[in-house]
C-alpha cells in the first residue's frame, strides 16, 4: 500500500504501508546521522499514516512500529493514540529518543491499556516526571496485560517516578518479564520500593538498575528484596551505580548462598569497589585473582551462571 508521506524537509516520501514492520529509522546511507534521522519524520507524518489508512478505509496492520530517534514529540505520540488505540496486531512500539514529554507520555499511557497484543515497550531518552507516569501512564501499564519488556531507561523518573510504578501496576503486572530503569537518577530511597515490589511480584525476571547512584545500603536493601522474591527474578543489572565494597559484598553473598541459586546474571561492575575489595570478594567467591585462566577478566563464571566484578 504506498503512499506519500510529509518529511520535516518539506518534501515528500513514498512508503509502503502494507508491511508488519513499519521502521522510520532510516540510516541505510552511511552518510546518514542520527540528527538528520531525527529530523526527517515529525508529529505530521505520524498523523499522515493513519490519515492515509483511513482514507483507504484500511486498519493498521503492523505488528512493530519503529520511530527510534524521530523527533515526533507530543503531538505525535497523541496521533499514535489516536490511530492504534484497541489495535489486535501490534506487539512492538519502539520510541526511544522522540522527544516525547509529559503530554506524550499520558498519550502513551492511554494507548498502551488498549492494546491486547502489545509484547515491547520502549521509551528511553524520553523526559517524563513522577506525575506523568503516576497518572495516565501507570494507569494504561495497569489495564494492559500483554506486555513482557518495558523500557524506561534515561527518562529521568527518579525515586518519586520509580517509587509511583513500583507502588502501583508494577507490583501486579501480569507478564512484564522485563524492565530496564537504568540511567533514572535512582539513590537509596528508590530501593524500598523495589524491594516491597519484588516481594509480590511473580512475572519479572530481568531488572536494569545501570546507572544509577544507589549506594550500599540500598544494595543491601535489595538483597532483602531478592529473598524476598524467592528466586523469581533471573537477572539484575547494578552496573554503574555506587555500592562500593559493603553492597557488592552483601550481593555476592546472596549470589552464592541457597536462596541466591535462581540469580543466573548479576552485574556489579564499575561500582568503587576498588582493587582490594575485588581481591577480598573474589577469595569469598572461590575465584581467586591468580595465575588461573579462568579466573582472570571481570566475567565470573559459575557453571551457566555469570557475576561480572571490577575495581572501578
Amino acid at each position: 500500500m504506498p503512499v506519500s508521506l510529509p518529511t520535516s524537509a518539506g518534501t515528500r516520501e513514498t512508503l509502503d504501508l502494507g508491511y508488519p514492520v513499519l521502521n522510520l529509522q532510516k540510516l541505510e546511507d552511511p552518510k546518514v546521522s542520527i540528527h538528520q534521522c531525527a529530523q526527517k519524520y515529525g508529529s505530521q507524518a505520524i498523523r499522515s499514516i493513519f490519515q492515509k489508512l483511513q482514507e483507504r478505509s484500511s486498519l493498521p496492520s503492523f505488528e512493530e512500529i519503529n520511530l527510534s530517534d524521530n523527533f515526533i514529540g507530543d503531538e505525535g505520540a497523541k496521533f499514535l493514540k489516536e490511530g492504534l488505540s484497541g489495535n489486535t496486531k501490534l506487539k512492538r512500539l519502539l520510541l526511544p529518543r522522540s522527544q516525547v514529554r509529559s503530554a506524550g507520555f499520558q498519550a502513551i499511557g492511554g494507548l498502551i491499556g488498549s492494546l491486547p497484543s502489545l509484547e515491547m515497550l520502549v521509551l528511553s531518552g524520553n523526559i517524563a516526571d513522577a506525575e506523568d507516569v503516576c497518572d495516565e501512564f501507570g494507569k494504561g501499564l495497569s489495564m494492559n496485560k500483554s506486555l513482557k519488556s518495558l523500557c524506561l531507561a534515561a527518562c529521568r523518573l527518579g525515586d518519586q517516578g520509580v517509587t509511583s510504578l513500583c507502588d502501583g501496576p508494577l507490583k501486579t503486572h501480569s507478564s512484564l518479564s522485563h524492565l530496564s530503569l537504568n540511567y533514572n537518577r535512582l539513590e537509596d530511597a528508590a530501593c524500598a520500593s523495589i524491594v516491597k515490589m519484588l516481594a509480590v511480584n511473580k512475572t519479572l525476571e530481568y531488572l536494569e538498575l545501570c546507572g544509577n547512584s544507589i549506594g550500599p545500603a540500598g544494595a543491601e536493601s535489595l538483597v532483602k528484596g531478592l529473598i524476598a522474591n524467592k528466586g523469581k527474578l533471573r537477572r539484575l543489572g547494578l552496573g554503574q551505580n555506587s555500592i562500593r565494597l559493603r553492597g557488592a559484598k552483601a550481593l555476592c553473598a546472596h549470589f552464592m548462598s541457597s536462596q541466591g541459586q535462581h540469580l543466573e546474571f548479576l552485574d556489579l561492575r564499575h561500582n568503587c569497589v576498588t582493587y582490594p575489595g575485588v581481591v577480598e570478594i573474589r577469595q569469598m567467591l572461590g575465584k581467586p585473582l591468580d595465575d588461573d585462566e579462568h579466573n582472570k577478566g571481570w566475567m565470573l563464571n559459575f557453571g551457566e551462571r555469570q557475576l561480572m566484578l571490577n575495581a572501578f
